[in-house]
């Protein structure tokens, strides 16, 4: 039998070794389940994991848009063709690229509108023959596309319909038409036009209508901050008469209304009502067959017209020319807006040289004939050049 008194010192010694063996049993348990030091360190591991990763994923991503914006400002223009001006060489649906550097990108992006002028170095300069992507002289936003036939310095004319660039005839593209009764009236003659170079001088007071119109975007294309205006000035037998009052769209009206807007008229195409302003006329057939009509209104008096150019309010009496401009045309020929019209392109307007179709759709074909819609054909096509003088070998 033992004793109570051993009893007690069984129990306390089982219980000492219990506590001792649960402390072990605990701290093994610990170092198991905390290694490197426990739950709360593996989680904020973690958690720096999850935060590098993402700091990764936003870094590439900004690395990669960083790029595409280089590269969509320095290196690529995309265009989609609108009409059908470039027909057959460019069909409307086409998608395509040109490439900015070609011709020296911007050093400013967007500097054109800014009034900068400072480019990177082209590798090439315009020529006669390359299809350029640009932004339109006159008031219309748009950026256009047509085919350089003749650089500064050159002379070009129009002898029914022919184009002749300094003596010598064009060939058409091989892809170009003409289509009689087109959309737009055709310039079937063109009086020798001489191209303004880096420099010329040149005098607007001097000029005819036709000279004078194109001088006036040219000034815009180079100063496309300033405000850039003209006016148009009647007299009849010597004397200035802006205020001498005639007939036009059905309704009483002078000069000086047609500089100021009081003369409205409804627009054809909207049939809403519009203010004329004379001075917004980027076509100069248009701008002188008004010149006709009013003159036919002062069979007796001797009318003629002259021609004022403002830039910011203070006429121009002379204007030194700051780039080379250039003559474009659609190869469609009956049926383009170029500068057979509006004049000359500034060097300061150009965006890119026209490169490859990256993609071509026919918007006759209903779109429930998905893969008849894409000119699969088209797709990869290089936009080639032609001078018009002689026949490259790729066209051979």
């Amino acid at each position: 039998m033992m004793s109570l008194k051993g009893r007690r010192k069984k129990n306390l010694s089982d219980l000492s070794s219990f506590l001792f063996s649960d402390e072990i049993y605990f701290h093994r348990f610990r170092i198991n389940l905390f290694p490197h030091g426990g739950i709360l360190d593996q989680n904020q591991k973690n958690r720096r994991s999850e935060k590098a990763g993402i700091f990764n994923f936003l870094r590439e991503m900004g690395s990669a848009l960083i790029m595409a914006l280089i590269a969509i400002v320095y290196v690529i223009q995309a265009f989609k063709i609108p009409t059908g001006s470039m027909e057959n060489s460019l069909l409307v649906g086409d998608f395509l690229l040109g490439l900015k550097f070609i011709y020296g990108a911007p050093v400013v992006p967007f500097s054109q509108d800014l009034g900068v002028s400072l480019r990177f170095p082209a590798l090439s300069k315009p020529k006669a023959g390359d299809v350029i992507i640009f932004k339109y002289p006159g008031a219309d936003k748009k950026d256009y596309i047509k085919r350089c036939v003749a650089g500064p310095g050159s002379v070009v004319e129009i002898k029914e319909k022919k184009i002749i660039v300094d003596g010598k005839e064009l060939i058409m593209p091989p892809k170009g038409k003409y289509i009689q009764n087109g959309k737009i009236p055709f310039v079937s003659d063109f009086e020798p036009l001489r191209i303004p170079a880096k420099g010329d001088v040149c005098k607007p007071l001097t000029l005819p209508a036709r000279e004078f119109l194109f001088m006036k975007h040219l000034v815009h294309q180079e100063n496309p901050r300033a405000k850039v205006t003209a006016q148009y000035q009647l007299y009849l037998n010597g004397t200035f008469s802006n205020d001498k009052a005639f007939q036009l769209y059905g309704k009483t009206t002078t000069m000086s209304d047609l500089h100021n807007g009081s003369l409205r008229y409804e627009d054809p195409a909207t049939r809403r009502s519009k203010a004329f302003f004379i001075y917004n006329i980027d076509d100069w057939t248009e701008l002188e067959s008004y010149f006709r009509y009013i003159k036919s209104q002062f069979p007796d008096q001797n009318p003629e017209f002259k021609h004022v150019l403002y830039v910011d309010g203070k006429p121009v009496n002379e204007y030194k020319v700051k780039f080379d401009n250039f003559f474009m045309v659609g190869d469609n020929r009956d049926n383009s807006k170029d500068s057979r019209y509006w004049g000359y392109l500034n060097y300061n307007y150009i965006l890119a040289k026209a490169f490859i179709l990256y993609f071509s759709w026919d918007s006759d074909i209903p779109t429930w004939q998905l893969p008849l819609k894409v000119r699969w054909n088209r797709i990869g096509r290089l936009i080639r050049s032609w001078d018009g003088f002689s026949v490259p070998k790729y066209y051979k």
